[in-house]
C-alpha cells in the first residue's frame, strides 16, 4: 500500500475514533448534568412547602444546570456531526462507501418496530424541556412574589435570585460560544 493510502487510512481511523469519542462524551456529559438536575428537582420538591425562598434558589440552580446541559448537548452534537461529515467525505476512498449504505428492515409490527429517530436529538429535546420546566417554575414564583412583595421583605431574596439567574444566563449565552 502506498504512503498516501496509509495516510488516508490512518486519518480515517482517527476521524472514526474521534467521532465515537464525541458520542461517548455526549452521554457522559448528560449523566453529569442529570446528577445536578435530578438533585435540584428533589431539593425543590422537598423545600417548596417548608422554605419556598430556598426552593426558588434551588430552582435557579436547576434552571442554570438545565440550560448548560442543553447548550453542551448542542455543542457535542455539532462536533459529532463535524466528524461524521469528515468520515463521509473519506469513506468512498477507504471503505468503498460502507457508511453510506442504509439497510432498513421492514417490520410488520407497527408498535415495536424500529423508527428513524436521532437519540441525540431526542436528548436535546429533553434538555430543552427541563429548561422549560425550570423557567416555568421560576416565572410562577416571580409572578407570585411580585403580587405579594413589600418594599422591605424577606421575599426580596428569591426575586434577587431569579434576577441574578437570568443575568447569569445572558452572560452564559454571550460568553460560551465556541471561537471556531
Amino acid at each position: 500500500m502506498s504512503e498516501s493510502c496509509e495516510n488516508k487510512k490512518r486519518n480515517f481511523e482517527v476521524a472514526l475514533a474521534t467521532r465515537n469519542f464525541e458520542i461517548e462524551l455526549f452521554w457522559k456529559r448528560s449523566i453529569f448534568f442529570w446528577g445536578f438536575i435530578a438533585s435540584s428537582f428533589v431539593g425543590y420538591a422537598s423545600l417548596i412547602k417548608s422554605s419556598s425562598n430556598l426552593a426558588v434558589v434551588i430552582a435557579c440552580f436547576g434552571f442554570v444546570c438545565s440550560l448548560a446541559w442543553t447548550l453542551v448537548n448542542r455543542g457535542s452534537k455539532r462536533w459529532q456531526e463535524n466528524w461524521e461529515i469528515i468520515i463521509d467525505n473519506m469513506d468512498d476512498d477507504i471503505t468503498g462507501g460502507i457508511f453510506k449504505l442504509k439497510e432498513l428492515k421492514t417490520d410488520s409490527n407497527f408498535w415495536l418496530s424500529a423508527r428513524k429517530f436521532s437519540v441525540s436529538k431526542i436528548t436535546i429535546a429533553l434538555s430543552d424541556f427541563t429548561v422549560i420546566i425550570w423557567a416555568s417554575l421560576l416565572l410562577f414564583h416571580l409572578c407570585k412574589l411580585c403580587l405579594t412583595v413589600k418594599v422591605v421583605s424577606i421575599n426580596a431574596l428569591p426575586i434577587l435570585a431569579i434576577l441574578l439567574t437570568f443575568a447569569f444566563v445572558l452572560f452564559m449565552f454571550n460568553q460560551s460560544k465556541s471561537s471556531d
